[in-house]
């Protein structure tokens, strides 16, 4: 009788785990048709950038190719509502299927996106929504860790703090600028193209509103320090302060959340991170002056 019921026992958790399996299998075909509306779209948009892009290349005509450029800003931005849009989807969905790792799956591909920066309050809804099972899961535990780091580097937050040797080996630390100036913390690269395209514009922000109480620190996710301070001569952006992240001292972008580059933060004099802007493009470029506008120019 022990046989028969340890056996009844090992053949109902086999079942069970393969209708879990299965269920799960069935949840994943429901996500790729959820999708399938949303992914029609950023395909056709993907191919109209490409089109876009192919004549940027060859036009002369320096308005034709801002114009060009501005094309392809306008499609980048209707690239970012339509995931907006299938983010929003997807946490109805999550929340439908509360015991689904691929439900899971969907909130952790979002997480560390663009379009996932203003939803923290709903992405921590949805996952506390899950089973224990699926919340104690090794993805569940992963998810639970980049909320963390996402609740502290959200606007409104209280910016971590770091002390970390800059490119001249002295010390900087976020606390000696609190109650003094706004700093603006630029995470790039010297490989980065987009990020060195941006300089420019960040220099003339800086030349601008420094006198006013506005700094930079630049944090350079570089491998080759040689390289690195190479593009700071390069660019002449010597004016500010750089730092770079070796394997020792990589907390800052862990603490910060910064999954991709450019990414930029603007924190005000009390400390506290009152702007956050996730890749290139104009409208951050647009967002990061207007709110530079209006703190040292308001009447």
């Amino acid at each position: 009788m022990k046989i028969l019921n340890f056996s009844f026992i090992v053949l109902f958790f086999l079942i069970s785990n393969f209708a879990h399996a299965q269920s799960d299998e069935e949840i994943e075909k429901m996500i790729v048709e959820l999708h399938k509306p949303t992914k029609k779209i950023q395909d056709s948009l993907v191919m109209l950038q490409k089109e876009v892009n192919s004549k940027i290349e060859i036009e002369k005509d320096v308005i034709i190719k801002e114009q060009l450029k501005l094309r392809y800003d306008t499609l980048e931005n209707a690239k970012d509502d339509n995931a907006i849009k299938e983010l929003k989807l997807d946490f109805v969905f999550a929340k439908k299927y509360p015991n689904s790792l691929e439900a899971l799956r969907l909130l952790r591909m979002h997480v560390s996106r663009f379009i996932g920066m203003n939803f923290y309050d709903t992405y921590v809804e949805v996952f506390e929504n899950f089973t224990p099972e699926i919340k104690n899961s090794e993805k569940g535990k992963q998810m639970a860790e980049n909320l963390q780091y996402f609740k502290q580097s959200k606007e409104g937050s209280l910016a971590p703090n770091f002390s970390l040797q800059d490119s001249n080996g002295k010390t900087i630390s976020l606390d000696e600028f609190k109650g003094k100036q706004y700093i603006l913390i630029d995470f790039w690269a010297s490989w980065c193209g987009p990020c060195r395209e941006e300089l420019p514009y960040i220099k003339e922000l800086y030349q601008k509103y420094h006198e006013q109480g506005f700094e930079i620190i630049s944090v350079a996710k570089d491998d080759k320090p040689d390289l690195w301070k190479k593009a700071i001569a390069k660019e002449k952006i010597e004016s500010w302060r750089h730092i770079f992240t070796s394997e020792e001292n990589r907390s800052i972008i862990k603490d910060y959340y910064v999954n991709g580059i450019p990414h930029k933060i603007l924190i005000d004099k009390n400390g506290v991170i009152i702007g956050k802007w996730k890749g290139s493009g104009e409208n951050n470029k647009h967002d990061l002056q207007q709110l530079l506008k209006s703190i040292f120019e308001a009447e």
